[in-house]
């Protein structure tokens, strides 16, 4: 019983890490398509560069962890990873399980 026990609450945990990031997934587009909609003349005449230099200025202004409006670290983290340098944005996989 006792094993059983410790399978389902490591399945909760993963789990919970699971939604986490999810959810971290879900604020991170729900940003980039709000920004996009609301800059999308000024971002048309911006280079790649530009528009990635942008993104982030206004996500460490929404979600940097000292005087962010709505301070999310994770969701940083993402979006700065995201938005690195090159002539693409680097695709995230969903997290795999912590061992």
């Amino acid at each position: 019983m006792t094993g059983q026990r410790n399978d389902a609450t490591h399945a909760l945990s993963v789990l919970d890490e699971k939604l986490e990031a999810l959810d971290t997934m879900t604020e991170v587009n729900s940003f980039l398509v709000s920004a996009l909609r609301e800059h999308e003349a000024v971002l048309k005449q911006m280079s790649a560069e530009e528009t990635r230099d942008m993104l982030r200025r206004k996500a460490r202004a929404v979600y940097r962890a000292e005087g962010g409006q709505k301070p999310n670290p994770k969701a940083l983290e993402l979006l700065e990873k995201t938005l690195g340098k090159g002539p693409s944005a680097e695709i995230i996989p969903f997290p795999t399980r912590r061992r």
